[in-house]
């Protein structure tokens, strides 16, 4: 069992180092006809690969667990900066890292933290003679057991790959989905949200797309709105007399082409509180003008409050 142990940690060093450049070279200067791993998988597999060994060479405690607490002074300082710029690439080009926010950075940084000091025994736990023996045999043996030895390394390496292209057809899903998120119009303020009829509403945003070049409609459950200002980062209505008071959820939607296909896509549901001017005063008016002293000058003097 040791002794497969040591194998599967040579073969994805062998790996790493003898297919992962000509691959990476490829992706940089691509040809039509040779399918290449997305370059997100060459990242995870870079950090995945030598992580695996790292627990192997540890279970088979060939390495101890070394631990960022257990470094001295000086290679805590560089430990933590190169955990640090990792964290920052990563977060920004992972976009489940990045939809986290700071938090994200935080995660990665820990993540590192704890791996590198690993990750950096991995090559102390390969048997360089081995490897030699896995390229060329000093050995004389029989043509059967050559055969199984062929074989035997034939399949693990076919393991490894195999796994590694199915890690590379999720990341590029993923990726894929991530960018038809990023044609979905996003709603990120609405101003004011405590609102009287005819009072002018402005959304913030993205992605909203540009009225009257592309066909996209301002949508409210009960119907279409009437729009008094529409660029692809913002959106001025009134708010008309038909709506009905109380809580009433706003949303975006427009069409876009995706994969050849047309479809139509919705933005997050905003809230909005529509009140009264004819029940006399409550609580619901001391909200709205209290309101007023948090907007922003445009909306203000949009709806009359110099």
């Amino acid at each position: 069992m040791t002794e497969k142990i040591d194998d599967i940690i040579i073969f994805i060093w062998a790996y790493i180092v003898i297919a992962l450049p000509p691959m990476a070279i490829l992706y940089f200067f691509p040809n039509q006809d040779i399918a290449t791993l997305d370059f997100p998988t060459f990242v995870a597999i870079s950090i995945i690969l030598p992580a695996i060994g790292s627990a192997l060479s540890v279970w088979r405690k060939k390495i101890p667990a070394v631990f960022f607490w257990h470094l001295d002074k000086q290679a805590k300082l560089h430990t933590a900066a190169v955990s640090l710029l990792f964290s920052i690439i990563l977060w920004q080009f992972y976009s489940i890292f990045s939809f986290l926010n700071y938090f994200g950075v935080i995660i990665l940084f820990l993540f590192f933290l704890l791996y590198l000091p690993l990750s950096t025994k991995y090559l102390n736990s390969i048997d360089f003679d081995k490897l030699k023996l896995f390229i060329i045999s000093s050995k004389k043996i029989s043509k059967i057991r050559l055969v199984e030895r062929i074989l035997y390394t034939l399949v693990v390496l076919l393991l490894i790959h195999t796994s590694i292209i199915v890690m590379d057809g999720q990341i590029r899903a993923y990726n894929h989905y991530q960018v038809l998120l990023s044609r979905y119009p996003k709603i990120k303020n609405i101003k004011p949200e405590i609102v009287y009829y005819a009072n002018k509403v402005v959304l913030t945003g993205r992605g909203f797309g540009w009225k009257g070049t592309i066909d996209t409609n301002f949508k409210y459950k009960n119907g279409n709105i009437d729009v008094f200002l529409w660029t692809d980062t913002k959106v001025i209505f009134v708010v008309p007399l038909h709506w009905k008071e109380g809580d009433l959820d706003i949303w975006i939607q427009k069409p876009i082409e995706w994969d050849g296909k047309k479809m139509t896509v919705k933005s997050n549901v905003i809230k909005l509180h529509l009140i009264s001017r004819d029940d006399g005063w409550d609580k619901n008016d001391d909200a709205y003008f209290e309101q007023l002293k948090r907007l922003d000058k445009e909306t203000l003097e949009l709806n009359g409050y110099k």
